[in-house]
């Protein structure tokens, strides 16, 4: 299983709750990225069968 967040470039953070798509989620990094003139990625994250999450 796999959610979408976004993530602060320089820190690492991750911004908000996971997002629905990849569409949703290019929007929010647009709205991020001008309202505080920092960096984001969007990035997928694993959730393995032990409850460990993995980003990629």
């Amino acid at each position: 299983m796999s959610k979408i967040v976004l993530v602060d470039e320089e820190t690492g953070d991750r911004i908000r709750h996971p997002l629905r798509s990849l569409r949703e989620a290019d929007i929010q990094r647009e709205w991020y990225e001008r309202m505080t003139g920092r960096r984001f990625r969007v990035m997928k994250v694993f959730i393995e069968p032990d409850g460990q999450e993995e980003l990629v």
